[in-house]
């Protein structure tokens, strides 16, 4: 499943084959297709596309180029045309262009903070465009915290990477076009790797910006695809994580239909994850439980704790994944029995297994576990996450209260002993000494080490 969130499918560059596009982009697995304004009347182009095809969605607005023929009667009844219709989906495109100013700059700032405050009255996203206008558009977000609505998408960036972190500090998604296929876009895919797959949408901006293979041609929504093999490439994931999340993330953003049912086993690059429990030990402040269920746009949030029949039954055809993980929403050891039966079928059928834990195992059960682990867990990843017990108690704020971090720790050193890789994982927290988090890996512990940043699991 594909979104295209940014094409205008409206222009005459598709008057002669409109119903042709649509059919290719539905071969290539594209979902469904936001439509965006640009003028006054590319909004009643773009409303009767979405009201005669399903598929489509609209969203309205005026480009900063037009932004000189925006008068109270135009933003009025853009106004009505959103509130009236339900294939509405944000306002855009938006913004500020310094680059061509084809409209004065004073105009428009005016009406892009006009379009703003319409957003916020309507509750919908935006759609902005920003070129050669960075610190003007992070000033009005910056001066007008109050005043404006915080969701929506900076489309085809094109900023550095100050102005990327700024706008993802902001909230904002960021949408990128197959012009980083381009081969003078080295700074647009190191960008791309500085985003987190989580706030990135797709888009093809379309008749604009095909990708290489297709340069001189009109671009699309059928050639979203090279623009997923693209992100894939440099996020180092497969192609059908890049399609699933940047999905969830345009469904989340624009509340378009979007069914995902929980999952007990779900693929993430080339490893097969288990969750088999929501239940944990820990209450640790960056959770990512406390604001999403899902995780690389699988929904973990269980209904039921499965049984271990109902694990095996979804663990079908194993041989394509480099590693099968126990690692859910919550701590496999508070199911160890679970745990072992699944890894016993699993290494049986020749995998690589690995668990994911908070390393609590032995205080959950109150007994050595580690033993019984030997010969079913190949590879252990241990989060301990800060340097200090202080600091734990603090962040984690495990169940089993002081004691726990030296508990941990003694586990740890166990299973050196019984597993053949041990690795421990910690967390890029301001207040989280990662120096000395080195060092307690790698001198006291004498294990692996490994950082994980803030808000980026899977």
């Amino acid at each position: 499943m594909l979104i295209d969130t940014h094409c205008h499918l409206d222009f005459p560059d598709f008057d002669k084959d409109r119903e042709e596009v649509l059919v290719r982009a539905e071969d290539a697995g594209l979902k469904y297709l936001i439509n965006i304004a640009s003028d006054y009347t590319s909004n009643l182009r773009s409303l009767e596309l979405a009201n005669s095809h399903p598929q489509i969605y609209s969203s309205l607005g005026v480009h900063p180029h037009y932004a000189k023929d925006v008068d109270e009667n135009v933003l009025e009844r853009i106004r009505e045309l959103a509130k009236e219709n339900k294939k509405v989906v944000a306002i855009g495109e938006i913004g500020l262009d310094f680059y061509r100013n084809t409209s004065p700059q004073e105009i428009q700032l005016q009406i892009f903070t006009e379009f703003l405050a319409l957003s916020k009255e309507l509750l919908l996203p935006v759609i902005i465009h920003c070129r050669d206008a960075y610190k003007e558009m992070l000033d009005i977000f910056k001066k007008n915290a109050q005043a404006f609505f915080w969701k929506g998408v900076f489309h085809c960036f094109s900023g550095d990477q100050n102005f990327l972190k700024e706008i993802l500090d902001l909230g904002f998604y960021v949408s990128f076009t197959a012009n980083i296929t381009y081969p003078n876009a080295k700074n647009l895919r190191a960008l791309v790797k500085e985003t987190p797959v989580e706030r990135i949408l797709l888009e093809t901006d379309c008749p604009f910006l095909p990708p290489e293979s297709k340069r001189g041609k009109r671009n699309e929504p059928a050639y979203l695809t090279y623009l997923v093999e693209e992100i894939a490439q440099l996020k180092g994931l497969s192609r059908e994580d890049v399609a699933r999340v940047t999905s969830f993330n345009a469904g989340q953003l624009f509340k378009l239909p979007f069914e995902s049912k929980p999952k007990i086993a779900y693929p993430i690059r080339d490893s097969l994850y288990i969750n088999i429990t929501n239940r944990c030990t820990d209450n640790c402040s960056f959770c990512v439980r406390f604001y999403t269920d899902y995780v690389k746009g699988h929904n973990l949030r269980l209904e039921n704790e499965p049984l271990v029949e109902e694990i095996i039954k979804e663990l079908n055809d194993i041989s394509c994944y480099k590693e099968v993980v126990f690692c859910g929403y919550g701590e496999p050891l508070l199911r160890l029995d679970v745990v072992k039966q699944v890894a016993s079928f699993l290494k049986e059928k020749g995998a690589c297994v690995r668990l994911n834990t908070n390393g609590q195992g032995n205080l959950i059960h109150q007994r050595n576990i580690v033993p019984e682990l030997k010969g079913l867990i190949d590879v252990i990843s241990i989060s301990l996450n800060v340097e200090t017990e202080g600091n734990y108690n603090k962040i984690c704020r495990p169940q089993f209260g002081c004691g726990t971090f030296a508990k941990i720790k003694e586990f740890i050193l166990e299973c050196k002993r019984y597993i053949p890789e041990v690795s421990v994982t910690f967390i890029n927290l301001p207040e989280v000494n990662l120096e000395e988090c080195r060092r307690l890996a790698k001198e006291e512990l004498g294990v692996d080490f490994r950082i994980r940043k803030l808000h980026q699991v899977g």
